[in-house]
């Protein structure tokens, strides 16, 4: 027969509930569990959380200082496999079963730690993660696919990042599970469907935010990892984690941290544009600012100048050069106009000056004339001499120069005579 329910529990009641008769438990009190430490949570000397793992379940523990300090073993490490003695509890405010820590013996290497780790060498030596065979991501992507978990808040992050820097990129989603059995399967046909050349994507980004690192092994998934370094299209492995062992990572063309540091990847070229582009214009803003105040200091200069003032001032300088120069003109003028009459003063006396020199000119005329008739030979003719010639017209200095009965020409003052030689005496 079911009890009859008189009045709903609260949460806090449910949980009360559970935790005293969690606590009765005597199996629970004391006792001995092996797995493998994961999403350890260390705060120095203080106490330390961590959840304790095998290939089907977790549990929390929580190793107190109290007995902590009374660990004397290798530093605790994700992946390491520990054998915890504790009791169990129930912690109220997270609704969660948890292991009180009150000493821990390191067995060994985590099994499946250890097979990530075997994982990654047979990957490697494939050639999967050679760095050799990444592509670059395409500065200006045109679509962008993103391969998670739509109602995860890592696509919101994804969209937000891209939308923030262009409208224009397009953005295609392939939903997919990112935890879980189906994890694996789920993100391989994600990123199949993003690879199909009819979506035209030019750059993947697959992923998650960040979780436990048992949330995470799917993209530590052997498929999965192949599914990243087959992808036709760049892919980045997006996926939020602190350690460094998730093999999408090493298979991706590129990875980030989270998924919006992958964004900002995805889109890093048009970031760089935009951040020049608001550098130019910052830029130019400023140009057009110091433009603006030289052009307005100029202006202001100009309006107060007392030109523009009083602008009849700018025509009483030229009038005074002006005068000046009419005046300089003038001087010139008058002192040439002295100096010509001056000159020409000089010519008064001309006439008499002409007569003089005339006269004087008239005078060694006379004197000249005298002169040449003294020595010419007409003058010679007036004393009373005579000049003779023979027919050709040669003066006869000599009687050798005649013959005898030859005729010559005897030239007077008055005339000339033509006579014959009848004899010589020397």
């Amino acid at each position: 027969m079911n009890p009859i329910i008189t009045k709903p529990f609260s949460v806090s009641d449910v949980n009360r509930i559970l935790k005293n008769k969690i606590s009765i438990i005597s199996e629970l009190q004391r006792f001995k569990v092996v797995g493998e430490i994961s999403n350890l949570n260390s705060s120095g000397n203080s106490h330390t959380y961590f959840k304790l793992r095998d290939k089907m379940s977790i549990l929390n523990c929580a190793f107190f200082i109290n007995h902590k300090k009374n660990y004397k073993g290798r530093n605790l490490e994700n992946g390491m496999e520990v054998e915890v003695t504790g009791s169990i509890s129930f912690y109220e405010p997270g609704s969660y079963p948890s292991i009180t820590v009150q000493s821990i013996e390191e067995l060994g290497k985590g099994d499946i730690l250890f097979k990530i780790e075997q994982l990654k060498q047979k990957l490697n030596a494939l050639g999967v993660f050679d760095e050799s065979r990444k592509r670059p991501i395409p500065r200006f992507p045109r679509t962008i696919g993103i391969a998670t978990a739509m109602n995860g808040a890592a696509v919101q992050d994804i969209i937000r990042v891209i939308r923030t820097v262009s409208k224009n990129v397009n953005i295609l989603i392939s939903p997919c599970l990112v935890q879980g059995e189906l994890a694996p399967s789920s993100i391989i046909s994600a990123i199949r469907e993003l690879n199909n050349p009819s979506w035209g994507v030019d750059v993947i980004i697959s992923g998650r935010g960040g979780g436990s690192a048992e949330d995470l092994m799917a993209f530590n998934n052997e498929e999965v990892v192949m599914a990243f370094y087959h992808s036709k299209v760049p892919i980045i492995s997006a996926v939020g984690h602190e350690i460094d062992s998730l093999l999408s990572d090493f298979a991706a063309d590129d990875y980030a941290s989270t998924p919006s540091i992958a964004a900002e990847l995805a889109v890093s070229s048009l970031i760089n544009i935009q951040n020049i582009l608001e550098d130019l214009q910052n830029r130019l803003l400023n140009s057009l600012e110091i433009k603006n105040k030289t052009e307005r200091d100029k202006f202001l200069k100009i309006i107060n100048s007392r030109v523009f003032i009083e602008p009849q001032n700018m025509l009483y300088d030229r009038y005074q050069i002006v005068d000046e120069k009419i005046k300089n003109i003038f001087l010139l003028g008058k002192n040439s106009i002295t100096q010509k009459s001056s000159r020409l003063q000089r010519f008064d006396n001309i006439n008499i000056y002409i007569k003089s020199l005339l006269e004087n000119t008239k005078n060694k005329f006379l004197i000249s004339q005298e002169r040449i008739d003294n020595f010419s030979p007409l003058g010679t003719l007036k004393r009373g001499y005579s000049v003779v010639r023979n027919n050709n017209k040669k003066v006869i200095k000599s009687i050798h120069e005649v013959d005898l009965n030859q005729e010559i020409e005897i030239i007077l003052e008055t005339g000339k005579l033509i006579a014959e030689v009848k004899g010589k005496n020397e």
